[in-house]
């Protein structure tokens, strides 16, 4: 009977039929009618073990064969299946191998289809950013240089000739390697053209640039503006244009609106904000001589309030302008100059009419002005003085009864002596000199006072002295305020307090003790 794998060895090429040989085990293997008790011989168990050794052989020839599969390589999938096959690389030898290859081959084999597959792992992973960062605006050709190569590499790889496949997609992972690698700097590059070309009035450039940039980052804040920008960029050129020439013909006033159109569309316009920059800086120019002419011509004119407002003006325009602090200090000096001396005036007025106070309020503010001014210092200390004299002297003058105090009497005439020794005293001071002089002799001058008594009362008068016993006196007393005590054995003191007004007729004071001192029982 035929086995299940014997017509599949027939079919395969290379193998010849081999018919094992019959065997009859069941005959070999049963002893004869009679023997059955009779132990087996040795002929019988050498016959026995070439048998077996016959039935492994015809397994190993026979059924061997049939349960190995043969060898299959697995074909991977090619990247680029839309592409047509590409032609071998010539002088590349090819390491396909037939049914009849050796395990060694089939491990360099396998081996070199791994080294393939990562080159192409890597290549499609630089082929992806390209893609996201699209390479086919800013380096179409590089790109499909590379992707001619990769498809080259799928061909040999569908050939299942993995050596060229592998140098195919090595060249295509160089060339993008490359390209990746340069993306940052595509970039900038772009920027720069798209800005250069803004600036030089150029939009198509411009937007051709920035489409570029937003290719590689659609996300980019600059891009946008400059793509934004691109598109104002004809009508911001005739704006500036037309701005220039109405400048050239002095109509200040049109072009700066013109620039200021061109700035309200692009307010990046680094032209329109020059162009307006300039202009403005032409208009405080203009303005800033204007003040300054003002200014000194208002100075000859001696008008300094406007002087120094036209000065201020210009320094306002142009701050770090020395002409225009110098001519602004200039106009301030001659204001304070005029109101000092318009304060020195009125001080010498208030000093001729004995003004003290007022006087020296005026040489302070004249000091508040310059207060190094020599002449203000010394009339302020001299106005002090005679300030301080009056205050004095007003004093004195309010409180006549302070002078029948000797202390304070003899205090005010030494006062009244020194002040009648100066020179041209002025009138106010002449006044009150005279008044304190009448007010001194009144106070220096006796009144006549008469005392009385009972001639057994002690009487003693302090200031004075000891009266001792009398029923009359009179004395000669100076102005002011006198006490009398009266004394007597068994009786209280008598106190009595008086006052010696000047220029009053004799007056009569009697000092006599009268209330009994009661004795204990």
């Amino acid at each position: 009977m035929t086995g299940p794998n014997e017509g599949d060895n027939q079919a395969r090429p290379g193998f010849a039929r081999i018919d094992p040989a019959a065997i009859n085990l069941t005959e070999a293997g049963v002893p004869p009618r009679g023997e059955a008790s009779r132990p087996l011989g040795k002929p019988l168990l050498i016959g026995l073990g070439l048998g077996a050794l016959l039935l492994a052989a015809a397994v190993v020839f026979f059924l061997l064969p049939l349960w190995v599969a043969p060898t299959a390589v697995d074909s991977a999938p090619t990247p680029n299946a839309a592409a047509g096959p590409a032609p071998p690389v010539s002088g590349q030898p090819s390491l396909a191998t037939g049914p009849g290859e050796s395990p060694w081959q089939t491990a360099l084999q396998s081996e070199l289809r791994r080294e393939t597959q990562e080159i192409l792992d890597r290549m499609l992973e630089r082929r992806k950013i390209l893609k996201e960062k699209g390479v086919e605006i800013w380096a179409g050709s590089d790109y499909e240089r590379g992707a001619r190569h990769a498809e080259t590499g799928d061909s040999e790889y569908a050939r299942r000739d993995f050596a060229a496949a592998r140098e195919q997609y090595a060249q295509a992972l160089s060339i993008f390697d490359g390209l990746v690698d340069n993306i940052d700097a595509v970039f900038d590059e772009a920027m720069v053209a798209g800005n250069a070309a803004l600036e030089a009035g150029e939009a198509a450039k411009a937007q051709e640039a920035f489409e570029v940039a937003l290719a590689i980052d659609s996300m980019d804040r600059a891009a946008r503006l400059g793509l934004e920008r691109a598109a104002t960029v004809d009508e911001v050129r005739d704006l500036l244009r037309q701005g220039d020439a109405l400048l050239r013909q002095n109509q200040l006033a049109e072009a700066e609106g013109a620039y200021q159109r061109a700035l309200a569309l692009d307010k990046h316009s680094a032209r329109a904000k020059q162009q307006l920059q300039s202009l403005r800086n032409a208009n405080t120019e203009r303005a800033f001589k204007q003040a300054m002419s003002s200014g000194f011509g208002f100075l000859e004119q001696g008008r300094l309030e406007q002087a120094q407002s036209a000065f201020a003006t210009a320094l306002k325009l142009k701050p770090k302008s020395r002409e225009a602090r110098n001519g602004l200090e200039q106009a301030r000096q001659r204001i304070v100059s005029g109101k000092i001396n318009a304060l020195l005036k009125e001080a010498e007025a208030a000093e001729a009419r004995e003004d003290w106070q007022g006087a020296r309020a005026k040489y302070e503010a004249v000091l508040g002005l310059d207060s190094h001014l020599a002449n203000a210092l010394e009339g302020k200390r001299r106005t002090g003085v005679r300030l301080e004299i009056h205050g004095k002297l007003e004093q004195i003058l309010a409180r006549p009864s302070r002078l029948f105090d000797r202390a304070v009497f003899d205090e005010a005439k030494a006062f009244h002596n020194k002040l009648s020794a100066t020179a041209e005293p002025g009138p106010a001071l002449s006044e009150q000199l005279a008044r304190l002089g009448a007010l001194l002799s009144q106070a220096d001058t006796p009144v006549q006072v008469s005392l009385k008594s009972d001639s057994l009362t002690r009487v003693v008068l302090y200031k004075v002295g000891d009266l001792g016993y009398f029923t009359s006196k009179e004395l000669l007393l100076r102005p002011g305020n006198y006490v009398a005590v009266g004394q007597r054995e068994g009786y209280r003191d008598a106190r009595v307090e008086f006052f010696v007004a000047p220029d009053q007729p004799p007056q009569a004071v009697v000092v006599q003790t009268r209330e009994k001192i009661a004795l204990g029982k």
